[in-house]
């Protein structure tokens, strides 16, 4: 698991490396903790954060991550989310909370977790997120457009605190949909290619 980064480069720019007609998903840019996990015949067995930190101790206390996904997987997944605090007020660091003992944060129920990607998968964004949604995840709010106009329209309404406002959040995070070109795009040495952000 590599939890990269987003590029913040010029939108037009990047639009412009896609195919013509790609779907974009556009999902809130949730301020909080990036944790991956990996699951083994569907229990959760590691989780680390950004900084390569072994969390898996104090992520099985958290009850807005599954122990348990589908069972009858015969392979390894891993997956990236964040974890915050729905508490757009709130002061909580989540880094802090990870490093404090076990009984802190024992069945803490004020932290919420989004999952959004599937490592090394070979579906879609969209298909990845049903996926995630069926393994009992929470998955961001996501919309769709072929419209790089409509990607812009969006990040001023966000900047305008008229989208994704019931969220903590520091920007917008705009995906190819496309496996494929996922795959042709590829990723730099600390960012997905294929996804940004959009930020003030």
């Amino acid at each position: 698991m590599r939890l990269l980064g987003l590029d913040k480069d010029c939108f037009s720019t990047w639009w412009a490396k896609l195919p013509e007609g790609s779907t974009i998903v556009v999902q809130p840019k949730i301020d909080g903790c990036a944790i991956g996990l990996r699951y083994k015949y569907g229990q959760l067995v590691e989780a680390y954060s950004r900084e390569d930190s072994v969390i898996i101790e104090n992520i099985r206390n958290i009850n807005a991550i599954p122990l348990n996904i589908d069972e009858s997987l015969k392979v390894e997944v891993e997956l990236e989310g964040v974890l915050f605090s729905p508490n757009t007020n709130s002061n909580i660091s989540i880094d802090q909370l990870l490093s404090n003992s076990i009984s802190t944060i024992d069945n803490n129920n004020s932290l919420l977790f989004f999952a959004f990607q599937i490592f090394c998968s070979n579906s879609d964004e969209l298909s990845d997120l049903t996926r995630l949604q069926n393994w009992g995840f929470e998955v961001p709010i996501t919309l769709r457009t072929d419209d790089p106009r409509q990607v812009k329209r969006w990040h001023s309404q966000w900047i305008k605190n008229e989208l994704f406002s019931n969220l903590p959040t520091n920007g917008i995070v705009a995906k190819c949909n496309s496996s494929l070109t996922k795959n042709v795009l590829g990723f730099s040495a600390s960012s997905p290619n294929w996804a940004m952000a959009l930020t003030r």
